[in-house]
């Protein structure tokens, strides 16, 4: 599964990247969402987790983008947010493959999450989640 990861914070960005990549998942990363947009003309991915408040084009506006402008309205997104309020969360979730986590979630929750995402795009099979073998 390959995943756009979109965040303004460096630190948390190379932090979410290197936590998926030890799952095994391959990523791409951008640090805010006129960089994803722009690797998005390049890239395909099967998954978007993006932060919400960010300068130059924040995390709603961009879904809005590949929603409406690329027609990508099949790829999931995670958001997430330091910021967990209803408010927040009413922003984001759009329909049923929208989801919400707080920057605080345990990386567990989050593997579980896109592990949930992915399965659901396969035939059934068990699924399970855990610390990346070899650590």
């Amino acid at each position: 599964m390959r995943i756009l990861i979109v965040d303004d914070n460096r630190g948390f960005l190379d932090v979410m990247g290197d936590l998926l990549r030890a799952y095994g998942y391959e990523v791409v990363l951008a640090e805010d969402g006129k960089q994803a947009r722009e690797t998005l003309e390049t890239e395909q991915v099967d998954l978007i987790v993006s932060d919400v408040f960010m300068p130059t084009l924040d995390g709603n506006r961009f879904h809005s983008y590949v929603r409406e402008f690329l027609g990508a309205t099949e790829i999931p997104f995670i958001f997430y947010s330091g910021y967990s309020s209803e408010e927040t969360q009413q922003i984001v979730n759009d329909s049923k493959i929208d989801f919400f986590l707080s920057k605080s979630s345990p990386v567990e929750e989050i593997v579980g999450l896109i592990e949930r995402i992915r399965t659901s795009k396969e035939p059934k099979e068990e699924v399970k989640v855990g610390p990346p073998s070899g650590r």
